[in-house]
């Protein structure tokens, strides 16, 4: 360290030192914000995400388990707790069977707890031991208010259902769904519900098995407010409209996130809205926890900043004691190290001339360079590709080297206005191979570049397989000229691609953005409008100005233009159901509807017609179920495609339908006995037995024969005979009601009355008044 002694030397070690501290200290600081920035946001992207695959989660099997309760109720043995009436012995039968049938069930999957069933006809329950008449317990107080609950289906609040009822009861947590038997009856017509119980601990798994230990407390809230599911299993079943957190979650966003203090301790609190349920996941982490990454990364960069200053410190201690030795022996010394590396050494090295020997070493250097710009040359179009896809997707760090990245790769773009197109060729699937694909994708970027090159700038890469991206910059303010612009680039791009290609190829163009950040939407605009290529055909030219602003009116005016083909299934017209299919598509086609609306409302129009064909009597499983038709429509690529589709399975129904009908009326037997029902209703001997001794038909036979003919049994039927007669004598008269009931067959006029609201869901005097209130106001609208 003899040179310190001078002292200008040391005057310029130390301002050295300064000056390499300070630029230490920028890049530690630097370096510490930009990746704190992107730690938080990544940190917050992935509590999200992970929020999301739980719910997603959580869906499936809540799905899972509301399909298995509709198979619960097409059980035979089911069906027949609900309807039939059955001996001691027979109901005896029915009880094992269905003790079994739900044994298995339960043992089969790990979240269903247990299965109950009430008929609200018969007053029976069943919960997997003997039955019940009229005797619900506590546990069991769901079954009253869903008589009444406008709806098919419920989630119920998460309830405790007692184990057994010793000193010392326990308790067991569960999620049940209610459903209606039989599926789409609405309250007052419906026979009865079943209830599947979720166990709670095992929904709660599915919130904690995505195997990440910093998830912090996690809560599942249900729309009213109340812990579904939590790990403290005190909160089950609370009312938390009473916590800040709580109530500012419930009344907030689907999804979202805000800072909080929880148990006195600064969290941040993400939660997500199950669109199929509507429950929120609420995940609660404390803030050191969330930071935990950001301190270590902290500390790391604290180190190195500390390693750099003293490597940094050393580094100029050593330039300084070369820098001030006199010229010829820092070339002596610099000569010599060089000659001792084995990668600059040489056989001629010249021990008398250290200027010579230093200018091989020059030599060498140069030749390494133009292997390095040969290399680099060579990689270009990768740098390229993966310079644009940044430009493409959400490209953060715009700073003030990229335009020297660019020009290093070949990429000329203005820095203010840029307008993006998606390109597709159309009808892939007749490509031979993908590797064909991905060579006309390639023709058509150089085709691209070529062509706005000419005139502007721009650039172009293959986003995937037969789609390509290009992008327009602009160093003018006239936007109108830019659309333009970009409307004859695309016209040309087509034109010579069919011409020189023989193929065609459908471009999205999206809206002008004046910010090389602002790239990404414009491409991400111009994906959407490439979809519309479903609407429009291919081959064309589609700009964001041609969407249109879709609204929740048009699409309930679209779906309602179904009815009518609804109608044209039910009286098996065919020409005039394909003639009403191809005015319907010509509508969406000429309302520019959105394709994703598009395929909404022909999912709901071929459910719509699945369940009119089975209300008559078309078997479920000869049905196209709702997945295989909407993986079958991702594979068309426009109207008339998805039109035909839809023209053959609506007409698939009519032959099943019509084949239905006609097997039902060869059953002339079955008619003759419903005529005879019909005009001899009032009787009191009215019954399955009786028919039976009149036509010389066995019980059981006749009524399956019924079963099959009208979809229902014979009591239901008499019923709504004897309920529609007695409707007529209430609404045309003032006769007693004891008199009504005996005239339609009635002997006990409670038994009537309890059947008529059951039925209609009025008494008979209620519906008498309602009936006559009615003609007085047709009479006074009259007068």
């Amino acid at each position: 360290m003899g040179i310190l002694r001078n002292q200008s030397t040391k005057k310029t070690v130390i301002v050295l030192l300064l000056l390499l501290f300070l630029v230490v200290s920028m890049i530690s600081f630097l370096s510490y914000r930009v990746a704190t920035n992107r730690l938080k946001y990544e940190s917050t992207s992935t509590h999200m995400a992970l929020l999301s695959q739980i719910d997603n989660k959580m869906e499936l099997v809540l799905q899972e388990i509301n399909k298995e309760s509709i198979d619960i109720l097409g059980n035979e043995d089911v069906k027949r707790f609900f309807d039939d009436n059955l001996n001691d012995q027979e109901s005896l039968d029915n009880t094992y069977r269905l003790n079994n049938y739900f044994a298995r069930f339960v043992n089969a999957g790990e979240y269903v707890y247990s299965v109950d069933l009430y008929s609200y006809v018969r007053k029976r329950f069943f919960s997997g031991t003997p039955l019940n008449d009229g005797h619900i317990t506590k546990d069991d107080d769901w079954i009253r208010p869903f008589e009444k609950f406008d709806g098919y289906s419920s989630w119920l609040p998460t309830r405790k259902l007692l184990l057994n009822e010793s000193n010392f009861p326990i308790y067991r947590n569960v999620v049940t769904l209610v459903r209606s038997y039989p599926l789409i009856h609405s309250p007052g017509y419906r026979r009865g519900a079943v209830a599947v119980n979720i166990k709670e601990d095992a929904l709660y798994r599915l919130l904690t098995d995505a195997n990440n230990r910093s998830l912090g407390s996690l809560y599942l809230l249900d729309s009213n407010g109340h812990v579904v599911s939590s790990a403290d299993k005190k909160l089950v079943g609370q009312d938390m409209h009473q916590s800040d957190i709580m109530a500012k979650v419930l009344q907030g966003e689907r999804e979202g996130r805000f800072q909080a203090t929880f148990e006195h301790v600064p969290s941040s609190v993400f939660y997500v809205t199950s669109a199929y349920t509507g429950w929120k996941i609420v995940n609660i982490v404390p803030d050191v926890q969330l930071d935990q990454p950001l301190i270590t990364v902290r500390n790391a960069l604290l180190v190195i900043a500390v390693i750099l200053f003293a490597v940094a410190g050393l580094m100029t201690v050593l330039v300084g004691r070369w820098t001030f030795k006199p010229l010829n022996r820092l070339i002596a010394n610099l000569s010599k190290k060089m000659k001792a590396h084995p990668l600059y050494a040489v056989s001629d090295w010249d021990t008398g001339n250290e200027f010579t020997n230093f200018e091989n070493m020059v030599q060498h250097i140069l030749s390494d360079s133009e292997r390095l710009q040969m290399q680099i040359k060579v990689s270009k179009p990768i740098m390229k590709w993966r310079l644009l896809m940044e430009l493409l997707t959400d490209y953060h760090a715009i700073n003030r080297s990229v335009s020297q990245y660019m020009e290093m790769v070949g990429v000329q773009l203005y820095r203010n206005r840029f307008i993006v197109m998606s390109v597709e060729f159309d009808r892939k699937s007749e490509i031979a191979s993908s590797r064909d694909l991905h060579l006309y994708a390639y023709g058509l970027c150089n085709v691209a570049e070529e062509l706005i090159n000419a005139e502007s700038k721009g650039a172009a890469i293959e986003w995937e397989d037969g789609q390509c991206a290009i992008i327009l910059s602009f160093d003018d303010d006239d936007s109108e000229e830019h659309s333009l612009y970009a409307m004859a680039v695309a016209d040309m791009l087509k034109n010579y691609i069919q011409g020189h290609f023989k193929k065609t190829v459908t471009i999205g163009i999206g809206p002008e953005v004046y910010r090389m950040e602002d790239i990404h939407l414009s491409h991400k605009q111009s994906m959407e409008t490439l979809k519309y290529k479903l609407v429009m055909g291919p081959n064309a030219i589609i700009t964001a100005d041609d969407l249109p602003d879709y609204s929740a009116g048009e699409f309930h005016r679209l779906f309602a233009f179904t009815d009518n083909m609804i109608d044209s299934i039910k009286v098996l017209d065919e020409e005039k159901l394909r003639q009403q299919v191809r005015e319907w598509f010509d509508s969406l086609a000429s309302s520019n509807v959105r394709p994703d609306i598009i395929k909404q409302l022909v999912v709901q129009l071929l459910m719509k017609a699945a369940v009119v064909a089975s209300d008559i009597g078309v078997l479920r499983e000869d049905l196209a179920p709702a997945q295989e038709v909407n993986e079958t429509l991702e594979q068309y690529e426009s109207l008339e495609q998805i039109a035909d589709f839809v023209t053959s399975i609506l007409a698939d129904f009519i032959d099943r339908i019509r084949t239905r009908r006609h097997n039902r009326e060869k059953n002339e037997a079955i008619e003759k006995i419903m005529r005879y029902i019909q005009k001899n209703y009032m009787s009191h001997e009215m019954s399955l037995s009786y028919l039976s001794s009149q036509f010389h038909i066995s019980v059981s036979h006749l009524s399956k024969m019924f079963k099959d003919y009208t979809g229902g049994n014979f009591i239901d039927y008499l019923m709504e005979i004897r309920i529609e007669k007695a409707k007529e004598m209430l609404a045309g008269g003032n006769g007693k009601i004891r008199d009504i009931a005996e005239s339609v067959g009635y002997n006990n006029v409670n038994s009537f009355t309890r059947i008529f609201k059951k039925i209609t869901g009025l008494t008979p005097s209620e519906y008498r008044e309602r009936e006559w209130d009615k003609e007085e106001e047709r009479e006074d609208r009259v007068l």
